[in-house]
Formats: C-alpha cells, structure tokens, sequence
C-alpha cells in the first residue's frame, strides 16, 4: 500500500474498487493496481476506501475466484465469437470486439484502462453470456439485413442489442438467484425439522422404555408377578 505525497483535497476522489465517492480523506488510501494499456501492463496508483481494499486484496488472493471469472470470460468470447458472427474458433475476435464486451464487466463502452476482474461494478461474466443467447435471435436478423459500413459498425451494431437488454437480464437473475436460495434455505428448514422431529420420537422411545422398565422394577420390589 502507498500514500502519495500530495492529496488534491479540491479534487471528487473515487474509490477503484466500488467507484463512490471517498469522503473522509482519512479513510483515503492508495494501492498500486495492474493496468492494461496499448504498451503492455503497468502499474499504476489508484485510491480506494480502507475497507474497500482489504477486500480487493481478499479478491486478488482468492485464485478459485479469478479462474471462475477466467472460465466465464472465455465461454463470452467463445460464444460471440462463433454463435454470435459465425466464425471458426481460430479466427480471434477483433480488438474492438474485445474491447465491447469487456467493457460490459465494468459497466463501460471499453474497460480504458480499468481491470475487468474481482471488481463489483459493470455485469459478471454469467449475465453477459446469458444476454447474448437471449438477443442472439434479433441479432441475426439484424446482421442479414443492415448495411455494415466495417466491422467496428458491425459489433457496436451488435452491442446496442446487448446493452438494451443486459439490465432487465441482469434484474431476472438475480431474482432467480433469489427464489434459489431461498428453496435452498426452505429446503435445509424443512430437512433441520424433520430431523428434529426423528430425534423427539427417539427420546419420547426411550422415556416410554424407561417408564416400563421402572415400572417393572417397581412390580418385582412389591412382589407382582
């Protein structure tokens, strides 16, 4: 972690990592983070809240999590680049085409120099993904009819498709995801009482034996038969 020298106390300072607005600049601190560029990756100071970057360094040692996030990536850019334009896997995607999606993860037209994993900000891998198949239909239908200028026009023609549709996606998902754990937790209720209720049955077995064999007990001391 660094502190630069000089603080403009003038200047709105944003937090990297969950993008609001840094208030007390006592709770101000800085991190030097990798960034891509045109040139290759540097790295480059960037503030953030104190909570907001342990929490990022919790991410970026989370490996589990960055080879999910990998994962994702790579079934988005597999599916646009074959389902999507109908290339062959050994034609990469172009670099705007790249630039588009990645800019989706971030909540941006091009990442521009913002990192594009553990971040909370833009829509996950999954949701991408998920609003390509959904607009994949409209989209053919818009490639077998308009006149493309170039490919740049091609794809950002493509993106108006997604980035219309990606929030009311991104909304049902987590709706979805929701309902889920909700079941999930109903599910663990419903399994936490009907072992409870086994185990009341067992105990109210062994008190019923108890009582028989003190009662038992009780008719030999008095002499029963």
């Amino acid at each position: 972690m660094t502190k630069p020298r000089k603080v403009d106390t003038e200047k709105v300072q944003l937090c990297y990592y969950c993008t609001n607005v840094i208030e007390d600049l006592g709770d101000l601190v800085f991190r030097k983070v990798p960034l891509a560029t045109p040139k290759g990756i540097f790295q480059k100071n960037r503030q953030f809240h104190l909570k907001c970057l342990i929490e990022y360094n919790d991410k970026l040692e989370n490996l589990e999590l960055r080879q999910e996030e990998n994962s994702d990536w790579d079934l988005v850019y597999r599916y646009f680049q074959v389902d999507i334009l109908g290339l062959s896997k050994t034609q990469n995607l172009d670099k705007h085409a790249v630039s588009r999606l990645l800019g989706l993860r971030v909540g941006k037209y091009i990442p521009n120099g913002t990192n594009t994993r553990t971040l909370p900000r833009g829509y996950d891998f999954k949701i991408i993904l998920t609003t390509l198949k959904v607009v994949k239909p409209k989209v053919k239908a818009y490639m077998a009819t308009a006149t493309l200028a170039n490919d740049k026009h091609r794809i950002d023609g493509i993106m108006r498709f997604v980035t219309s549709e990606i929030n009311d996606v991104a909304k049902r998902m987590e709706t979805q995801r929701k309902s889920n754990e909700k079941l999930v937790k109903e599910e663990v209720k419903e399994e936490f009482d009907y072992m409870k209720l086994l185990a009341e049955r067992k105990q109210a077995e062994v008190e019923v034996e108890e009582d028989e064999d003190l009662d038992t007990t009780i008719e030999a001391l008095l002499g029963g038969n």
